[in-house]
């Protein structure tokens, strides 16, 4: 398998990766992987690939279930991950407390003055 030919699987196995339950589950606390970085480890089929939020820069690692068989379509989110998965986006926290912090400061129902 030469380059052109691995990154046209990588393309494919993500395009199957990116429905999976664990990776939805990623994305509940805040974690953008949709725009992060992604490598893979492989064969002729990738077996285990590693996603990067695109806010927190966590690495999270997803194991291809079915590559022994050839296929791409059973991917599950790698127990070495869930730790960070599940404690969310540091990030994201902080662009959400940000929000909270200038809505504390001025409330909606305040006549605007001008």
């Amino acid at each position: 398998m030469d380059s052109a030919d691995f990154l046209v699987e990588i393309a494919k196995a993500r395009v199957l990766l990116e429905p999976a339950a664990g990776y939805v589950a990623v994305g509940g606390p805040g974690h953008e992987l949709g725009g992060g970085a992604t490598s893979s480890c492989a064969s002729q089929v990738p077996w285990q690939m590693q996603v990067k939020c695109s806010r927190c820069s966590g690495i999270f690692w997803f194991d291809n279930l079915a590559w022994r068989t050839g296929g791409t379509d059973r991917w599950k989110l790698s127990p070495d991950s869930r730790d960070h998965a599940t404690a969310g986006c540091a990030a994201a926290g902080i662009m959400a407390g940000q929000i909270l912090e200038a809505t504390k400061r001025r409330s909606l129902l305040q006549p605007v003055r001008g």
